[in-house]
Parts: structure tokens; sequence; C-alpha cells
């Protein structure tokens, strides 16, 4: 990072770069500015609800100011915006549009890596005509998936070919000998994503027809999936992949899917939670601080039956008692006499709370996160098939392969940007190759690298690429 060379004499001047956010996937995005930021005479200040983690993620950096940012702070909130040029906002998505708003207010950039909403899309028209850009889906999914897709799509356009099929996946798991709970997974990203992960309507395109799950069977519809040095994980449909038919440039695409990888059996487990109703986040549940876990499950399951908790519940989903899925189920204490001590929660709040506890990543542990496409193509008369897997693992509960592939591809992009090299405006998403030819390059630098694999439709082995 020390020795890269700037190729704008601007990008020497003064910058100031605010990163709102210092969680867990913090890390490396915090690394890499800070390493680049003395020699460019740029100023990285990190804002956090807590002030501790702030200070953690900063103290080898002496340059790096750690602060206390509170969002809904209007004062605080515009003040540090104010003095930025670019903002990188790593806090909870619902929060962004606060952070936009200030953001449109003193003409700064802002990035992210969370989904665009329908408000921060309405920013599109005056983040333009301010010559401003708002980045969004820049980290690793959505982001480095976008960008490695959209360089497989180019470069089958590019040859004049037609793209027929493209199935993208994206998830990860634990490391062995830390993979120590029967789920196969632990927390290395925001928990309520995951828990809120899967509640609304999946939509995708196959062989030419629209397709559509209902929230309530996004986890019964799951398929799966080998990858090439990972073995097998099951993906389920991510949200709505219709929206990215047009900004992948695919109209001539008969299959079009985003999926989720999570560990084989881990959906079948979840659906379980999601069917007694212990991921709901709507509904607020009086007195659940003086709840167990017990009595929390036994508000969505009749009563008056001489049977356990455990196999009432079994009974009412017509799920055997002894599977697979139930054993998970059991391993996560629901049943337990424990306290809640929790008040006023909805139950994916509760459901949070008990998993944070029992999906904690230990400090020496590691995670591996992996992305996967499959792409079917028609070029000059013959039909090919280009799987591209990416594997990246972490170095431990700080250092995790998430946070590397959310961090680095927003701090290439922030670089970037700022040395005048990213010129697109308004409302963005990554999938333009002046964005994405130069990240997905550094990335390799860095050590993210995809392999690829093509053959023709009869099997042949074609191509290896590295």
């Amino acid at each position: 990072l020390q020795n890269m060379s700037l190729s704008n004499d601007d990008s020497t001047a003064s910058k100031r770069i605010l990163i709102l956010g210092a969680g867990r996937s913090s890390t490396y995005l915090i690394d890499y500015l800070a390493k680049i930021a003395p020699e460019r005479n740029w100023t990285v200040i990190v804002g956090d609800m807590e002030l501790a983690p702030a200070q953690r993620r900063t103290e080898m950096y002496p340059h790096v100011e750690a602060v206390l940012f509170d969002v809904f702070d209007q004062k605080q909130r515009e003040m540090q915006v104010s003095q930025a040029d670019v903002v990188i906002s790593m806090l909870p998505a619902i929060y962004h549009i606060h952070v936009a708003r200030a953001c449109m207010r003193f003409g700064k950039h802002l990035l992210t890596a969370s989904y665009i909403s329908s408000e921060i899309r309405e920013l599109n028209i005056e983040a333009t005509r301010k010559n401003l850009l708002i980045l969004m889906e820049c980290g690793l999914d959505p982001g480095l998936d976008h960008m490695s897709a959209m360089r497989i799509i180019d470069r089958v356009h590019d040859q004049g070919g037609k793209v027929s099929l493209l199935r993208s996946w994206c998830g990860g798991q634990i490391c062995e000998p830390h993979d120590d709970n029967p789920w196969h997974y632990k927390f290395t990203w925001n928990p309520r994503n995951l828990i809120v992960s899967g509640q609304s309507m999946v939509k995708f395109l196959e062989r030419g027809r629209y397709k559509f799950i209902p929230a309530h069977q996004v986890f019964a519809r799951t398929e799966r999936i080998n990858i090439r040095g990972f073995g097998d994980m099951e993906g389920y449909g991510n949200r709505d992949s219709l929206n990215y038919r047009e900004a992948y440039k695919l109209p001539e695409a008969k299959t079009l899917l985003r999926g989720t990888l999570r560990p084989t059996g881990f959906c079948e487990a979840w659906q379980i939670l999601a069917r007694i109703g212990l991921t709901d986040a709507v509904h607020r549940i009086e007195n659940s601080e003086n709840l167990t876990y017990r009595e929390w499950v036994q508000l969505f399951i009749a009563g008056g039956s001489p049977l356990s908790l455990a196999e009432q519940v079994a009974d009412y989903l017509n799920v055997d008692i002894n599977s697979e899925a139930m054993r998970k189920v059991l391993w996560l204490g629901i049943f337990s006499d424990e306290k809640i001590e929790l008040p006023n929660a909805t139950s994916a709040e509760i459901l949070q709370k008990l998993l944070e506890k029992k999906w904690r990543l230990l400090p020496d542990e590691k995670d591996v996160i992996a992305i996967h496409h499959e792409c079917e193509y028609e070029s000059n008369g013959e039909h090919r098939r280009l799987v591209s897997s990416l594997m990246v693992k972490g170095e431990n509960a700080m250092r995790t392969a998430m946070a590397k592939t959310v961090g680095y591809p927003l701090a290439v992009a922030v670089r970037l940007l700022l040395e005048g090299k990213i010129n697109v405006r308004g409302v963005q998403i990554p999938v333009m190759r002046e964005i994405y030819e130069p990240v997905l390059a550094e990335l390799e630098q860095l050590g993210l690298t995809f392999h690829e694999e093509e053959t023709s439709v009869e099997g042949n082995l074609a191509a290896t690429h590295v």
C-alpha cells in the first residue's frame, strides 16, 4: 500500500475521510486508508456510537482520530459531515439516509456497503446536479459480487457473445477446527442482518420465466452448491434478482439469480425458528425481560399438551424431534429456563441476543467467505459455461474474511475517488468499468483472486484462469 503512486496532482491536496461505524466489518477498511493517508496528506476520522470500538480499531494509528458519533445528534452529524471530503457509512442500513441528506446539504461524497433504499435512490437527481457520488452496494454482497459478475458479463459481450444464464452466490462459514457447533456458523457481521434475512419476497428469472418465492418459504427452497476449494454449501434466493437485469446489462438472459450461501443444513433449522415466529421484528412483547426463553417460545404454541415444549414444537411443525434440524434448534437453548432480561423486545431482538452468545467468534477463531458465479453464454456459435469462484480465509475474530471482503472494496473505491479516477456521479452501484476494473485489479494485489474454469456445454475443459 505504501508504494502506490498517484497519477492526479489534486490527490496530494489535503482530504478528510470520515468513517462512520467501527463495527465488525470496518477493520480492513480503516487499516487500508490509515496506511495510505500520511503520504497523501489525508486525514482519517473514525466515529462510532461508542468510543471504545473506534479507539480499538485505530489505536495502532496515532494520526487517525477516533470520535464519539451519534447519528441522531443532528448538530454533531452535520458538523462532522461538513468537515469531510468523503463519508463512508458503516452504520446500520436504516441510518444511511440521515448521513446521505447531510452529505447532500454540504456537498460531500458518500460510500456504503448497503443496498440502495428507495429513500437513497430519490437523491439521485440532487447528487448528479451537485456533482456528487453516492456509491452504494460496494462491499462484499452486495459489492464484490457485482464487480466480479460484471467483469464476466462485459468480457462475454466484448467477444460478441450473449449470456443466457447468470447465477451468483455468496456466503460463509467457520474454518476448521473452530467449527464447533451443529450450525457450523458464527457471527462475523451485523447479527441483525441475519436475523431479518429472508423476510421479503424472492424474485428471479428462470428459463425465461419470472419466479417468486414468498417470504415464509425462502429457507425451504434451497439447493446444494459445490464450490471449488470449499465443498458443499446450500443456497437460497436473495431478495429481488430482477432489479439487476438492467444494471447487469442482461436483457438477453433467460436465467438470473442472486443467492446466499449457508452451511449445509442451516436453512432447514432456520426455517423452524421462522415458522415458530421467533424472527418477527415487528411486534414487541410486554414484560419480555421477566420471561424465560421457554416461556417466550410457549407464547407461539398452543397449550394443554402433556408433551414437552420441544415435542410440541416438533408436532406443531410436523418435524421429526430426532432430526438434525431439531438438534440444531435444541442446541440454541430456546427451551431453557434462562431469563431473557431484555425489556419490551421483539422476537427478533430476543433471538439475536441468544445467538450472539451462542455464535460468538472467539479471538483466535477464523471464518471463510466464498463467492461463486455460474455463467452460461453463446459466442461464435459455441455454447460455453464459466464458473468463477473466490475463497477468502480470515486471520482471527477481528481480522475476518468478512471484514476483508467488505472493507477492501470500499477502501479502494474511496482512494480512486479522491485521486480523481472515478468520475461517475449520482446514486450508483459499482457495475461500471471505471470502478470495477481498477478495484478488482488492486484486490488481486491484496490477495483476493478469483479462479475461473470454462468448459463447453459438452463438458470439455477449455481453460483455467487464476
